[in-house]
């Protein structure tokens, strides 16, 4: 006669493995990457990244111009998880993101995330700094001449 308990032993065997695993192992996923914005008009954005369950985990954060990160360079090593992006020109940038952590496995890296760079455009900046000096101008002249509005 067949044992009929053997499937759920198996079950509570396997159940048992898992719940054994360190954490470092059940944490191993892919780390999350997002920004700020996908088109940084103002030459500046914001890059926050993190896997969940992976406390003390050392990041590595690479970028490129090209899809296939062919010409990656690191941009961050350590254990911030996030970083201020500026002083890039007009472009397509692409970043991701790895997780090294404290058994020293790696994650696999995130999926890619694209950020599109266009500054305004020259003419607009300049009609903007010369209202600004305008208006400037037109307060200093009120202050130096006393006179008042009424």
């Amino acid at each position: 006669m067949p044992h009929r308990h053997a499937p759920h032993a198996l079950w509570a065997f396997a159940l048992s493995i898992i719940l054994l695993m360190p954490t470092s192992v059940l944490a191993q996923g892919v780390p999350t990457l997002d920004a700020t914005t996908q088109t940084a008009r103002a030459g500046y954005y914001q890059l926050r990244w993190g896997l969940e369950g992976a406390d003390g985990a050392i990041y590595r954060l690479e970028e490129s111009r090209a899809t296939d990160f062919r010409e990656a360079r690191v941009l961050y090593e350590g254990a911030d998880r996030a970083t201020v992006i500026s002083g890039r020109g007009d472009g397509t940038f692409h970043y991701r993101v790895q997780a090294t952590l404290a058994d020293d496995s790696r994650s696999d890296w995130s999926p890619p995330l694209t950020i599109e760079v266009r500054h305004h455009a020259l003419h607009q900046a300049l009609t903007l700094f010369g209202v600004g000096a305008v208006v400037f101008l037109a307060t200093i002249a009120l202050i130096v001449t006393g006179r008042r509005i009424r």
